[in-house]
Parts: C-alpha cells; sequence; structure tokens
C-alpha cells in the first residue's frame, strides 16, 4: 500500500510535518505555554511540552491523529525557548486502545496498552470481538525505526484481558501514557535572552517545582521566601509549594531574568 506524502515525510524525518497544514504553521507566536501544551518552532515539527520539562516528539501523523482530532491546540514558541527545552528521552507513542499496530516486517497484529505496550492478539476472531467488524481498517502499520518507541507485552488471550474504550477512558493524556509524575514540574534556566522557560507556569497546590539550568552561564533563583545557589550547567534546585497564590521570582546575577509561579487548588 501506497503511503500518502505527509507520512512517507514523517517516516523519512522520524518527525512530524506540518508544511501542508496552514492552522499549524501559521500559529501565532507566543511564550505563553505550559506543561500539556502542543509546542513548534520555526520549523515543522510539533512536541507535547511534558511536567517534566522535556518535550517529546509524535515520530508521525498517525500517532498524532490518535491523540488529537487536527492541529488548532498547537502554539509556536520562539526558538531559543523551544532550543532550551531538552528532548524527552522516548518518543510519544499510539493512544492506548484507540487503533491496532503491526511492524512494517512481522504480520502479527497488536493492541497498545499504556505505557507503549504492544500486547499480541491471538487470533482474527479476537481482533474482530475487540474492535468490531472492520478491525482490519484499525490497524496501523509501525516502521521499523518507529519499534524501538514500544515493548512488547503480554499477549491478549480473550476479550476479558484487553477492552480498548476502558484504556481509552483511563489513558487521555500522553502524561498519563508516558505515566509523568502531576505533582511536579520542571522549568529550564536558559541564556539572559532566553531566561525561564516557560516564564510562567501555573501548578496545584502541592506541586515541587525543580529549575534546571540549561545554560553555561551561573544562574540563581529567587523569590519571597526561597533562594537557591548559584546553579551551574545541568545543576538544579527544587521548591514545593504548599499555599495557593503568585509567586515571582529572578535570577540574582541576571536580573533582567524574571518568571511567575502561580500556585492554584
Amino acid at each position: 500500500m501506497k503511503l500518502p506524502q505527509l507520512i512517507r515525510a514523517a517516516v523519512v524525518t522520524s518527525t512530524l510535518v506540518l508544511s501542508t497544514l496552514p492552522l499549524a504553521s501559521n500559529a501565532a507566536v507566543t511564550s505563553a505555554f505550559g506543561p500539556g501544551d502542543l509546542i513548534k518552532g520555526s520549523g515543522d515539527t510539533v512536541y507535547y511540552y511534558g511536567t517534566d520539562g522535556r518535550r517529546y516528539v509524535f515520530p508521525n501523523s498517525k500517532t498524532y491523529f490518535t491523540w488529537y482530532n487536527d492541529f488548532s491546540k498547537v502554539k509556536q514558541i520562539p526558538d531559543g525557548l523551544l532550543s532550551t527545552i531538552p528532548l524527552a528521552r522516548s518518543n510519544v507513542t499510539y493512544r492506548p486502545g484507540k487503533k491496532m499496530v503491526k511492524i512494517t516486517t512481522d504480520p502479527k497484529v497488536y493492541a497498545v496498552d499504556q505505557g507503549g505496550i504492544l500486547r499480541g492478539i491471538a487470533s482474527e476472531q479476537l481482533a474482530q470481538t475487540l474492535y468490531g467488524i472492520s478491525w482490519k481498517n484499525q490497524v496501523d502499520d509501525i516502521p521499523d525505526a518507529f519499534f524501538i518507541n514500544y515493548k512488547v507485552g503480554t499477549p491478549i488471550q480473550t476479550a476479558a484481558d484487553f477492552q480498548p474504550a476502558n484504556v481509552m477512558t483511563l489513558t487521555t493524556t500522553i502524561a498519563q501514557d508516558k505515566q509523568l509524575d502531576d505533582t511536579a514540574a520542571t522549568i529550564s534556566i536558559g541564556t539572559v535572552s532566553n531566561g525561564f522557560v516557560p516564564a510562567t507556569m501555573t501548578i496545584k497546590k502541592g506541586t515541587t517545582v525543580t529549575w534546571i539550568n540549561q545554560d553555561s552561564a551561573l544562574h540563581t533563583v529567587i523569590g519571597a521566601g526561597f533562594q537557591s545557589q548559584e546553579l551551574k550547567y545541568q545543576e538544579s534546585y527544587q521548591k514545593k509549594f504548599d499555599t495557593v497564590g503568585s509567586y515571582d521570582y529572578h535570577c540574582g546575577i541576571h536580573p533582567v531574568m524574571k518568571g511567575t509561579i502561580n500556585v492554584v487548588n
């Protein structure tokens, strides 16, 4: 089967190509973003921004569309801010329960469980029971190069072993699929021109925020009632926010660098 042009491009680049989608490509540039947002720079690659302060790549458009219906929520941020955010150690995988997959070099069909776990489906009859009479239309090929994003788990022997609708209900966000800690958040410290990334973050009461210096220069984090030591490259500082309110902070070495933490219930 011949792959559509968009998918072929994604396979070659291992990133999601948006050049034919003006809505996403022409998005207004903003510095306002936070965990759970879809972000991109001036290029075409779309990332999921996690609470761990990292950006997760969508390896192709098929993966993207298991999570989102369109590109209307993609935010374009300045390239300097994007480059300050480190890449995640894994890519986004298919939304659990949404579709079945197979590897291009292997005829075996798998259901996708939480955490990128592939579970082999024992028979065509079982596949039909799980995904309906048109189950074959719910199978996507995963290029061999993307197989490393997944792990093979326990096969599905009966319909009681795996219920797609229930799995989808339990995994509505990529953060849930990646099992990211929702009581923790990370902010990257960039160059003086890029500042704290993101500069403004809204968190829930009880969340611990970690600032990590991604710049070669020394930086500090100073706010009302909290202050870090001088942070070298890759050094970090943590602060737990237990009280609702707005907390401004800055870098004591470079006062132009400012940020705000908004704590809500």
